[in-house]
């Protein structure tokens, strides 16, 4: 799609999986899957994490190695942490700890089972099989993102913009562009690169936020039609065509006989919508 076109398609011919969301009334202006680039961190741990692990299965076995053997095995608690991290970041994490009373017990009754769990298959299994199952949880994890990826859509109406997700459970949040009165729009060096952008969204007062949006594919085209919509110009009205008939009787000048019947006179034209 160019740039500059801002053609809509009525509700009724949108693809089956988004058409299922909208009003009949609606005319899509584009829906598209968010960009390939939000893949790279999942792929990226599953493939420094299958190198890793494959180094520090061999390591733990090793009786010798000295200090290289603990370097292995402390660049795997590393990856560990990073991966962790790329599901809940640190701010989550230490969330958990300072909620209610409730929410903390549960998170160190989880995070004791979590290693009992590990300390348990290390004693049983060993410490190998111990860190292929991690690897193998977060390998789950990173399948997961990419059937999230092929199921994700961003949707803009001419009445409103929406993130339509979920596998299993499906998820439609979505944003009347009347509400909509800014938007901040961002490209890092690696999205110019790569070509995809982040939209902050945050509506103060709505009922629904969409907040910041990243991964946004063709990102420049997505800004020009929001803008178009929200503030673009719709250009002069139509001139519409206009005709006026009637009849025109003059009126007898002084010492003369009346006039005679009066004339019909019709005036076409146009004039502005």
């Amino acid at each position: 799609m160019a740039s500059t076109d801002f053609s809509r398609v009525p509700a009724t011919q949108a693809p089956g999986s988004i058409r299922k969301y909208l009003d009949p009334t609606e005319e899509v202006v584009f829906h598209r899957r968010f960009h390939w680039a939000v893949l790279l961190e999942p792929g990226a741990v599953v493939a420094v994490g299958l190198a890793i692990t494959s180094f520090a299965a061999v390591a733990v076995h090793s009786s010798g190695g000295g200090n290289a053997r603990e370097v292995v095995i402390g660049l795997w608690i590393l990856w560990a942490a990073w991966a962790l991290t790329t599901i809940w970041d640190y701010k989550t994490l230490t969330g958990f700890y300072k909620g209610s009373a409730s929410g903390r017990l549960f998170a160190v009754v989880l995070t004791a089972g979590v290693l009992a769990l590990c300390g348990y298959v290390g004693k049983t299994k060993g410490v190998a099989t111990l860190l292929w199952c991690v690897l193998g949880a977060f390998g789950f994890w990173a399948l997961l993102q990419f059937a999230r990826y092929w199921n994700r859509y961003l949707i803009l109406t001419n009445k409103r913009l929406m993130v339509a997700e979920g596998i299993v459970n499906q998820q439609v949040k979505s944003l009347p562009l009347p509400k909509l009165t800014d938007m901040i729009y961002q490209r890092t060096a690696l999205g110019r690169a790569l070509g995809y952008g982040t939209f902050d969204l945050q509506v103060p007062g709505a009922a629904v936020n969409l907040g910041k949006i990243p991964y946004v594919g063709s990102p420049d085209n997505t800004y020009l039609q929001i803008s178009h919509l929200l503030w673009g110009a719709s250009g002069p009205p139509k001139p519409k065509k206009i005709a006026l008939s009637g009849q025109i009787a003059q009126a007898p000048r002084a010492g003369e006989t009346p006039a005679g019947p009066p004339s019909n006179i019709t005036v076409a034209g146009e004039m502005d919508g």
